[in-house]
């Protein structure tokens, strides 16, 4: 499991950099960018539930220990 976890955080990272290159900083409130921001936000949520998913699964590790 925590090799899905991290392909995938690995997978969200590379698509937040991709987008950050698509940006036009020139005109930063263009509708252009539109797409760009909601796949950059996608893509830091998604690392936000795979740390969740990481936290959960060292919580239930701790549990079989007890």
């Amino acid at each position: 499991m925590k090799a899905l976890i991290y392909s995938i955080s690995i997978l969200a990272i590379s698509i937040i950099i991709f987008n950050l290159t698509q940006i036009n900083f020139e005109d930063f409130i263009s509708y252009e960018n539109f797409n760009s921001g909601i796949l950059i936000l996608a893509g830091f949520s998604c690392l936000i539930i795979m740390r969740i998913m990481l936290l959960n699964e060292k919580i239930n590790k701790m549990k079989k220990n007890k």
